[in-house]
C-alpha cells in the first residue's frame, strides 16, 4: 500500500508575508496610509497560512516518531 502525501509548503507564504511587510513600510514611508494597512492584512493572512503549515509539519513529525 502507498501512502499518499500531501506536501506542505511553509516557506512560499513566509515570503510572501515578507514581502507584504516591505510593500507595507514603502507604503507608511509614502504616507500611503490605506495601501500599508491592506498589505498588513495580506502580511497577516500569509503569516497565519504559515502558522498552518509549520504546525502541520510538526504533527506528522511527531506521528512518525510515535
Amino acid at each position: 500500500m502507498i501512502e499518499e502525501t500531501t506536501l506542505i509548503d511553509y516557506a512560499y507564504p513566509m515570503m510572501m508575508a515578507e514581502n507584504a511587510l516591505k510593500q507595507a513600510h514603502a507604503h507608511m514611508l509614502d504616507k500611503e496610509h490605506d495601501k500599508a494597512i491592506e498589505q498588513l492584512f495580506v502580511a497577516a493572512t500569509e503569516v497565519k497560512m504559515t502558522l498552518n503549515s509549520v504546525k502541520h509539519m510538526k504533527e506528522q513529525y511527531d506521528a512518525l516518531r510515535k
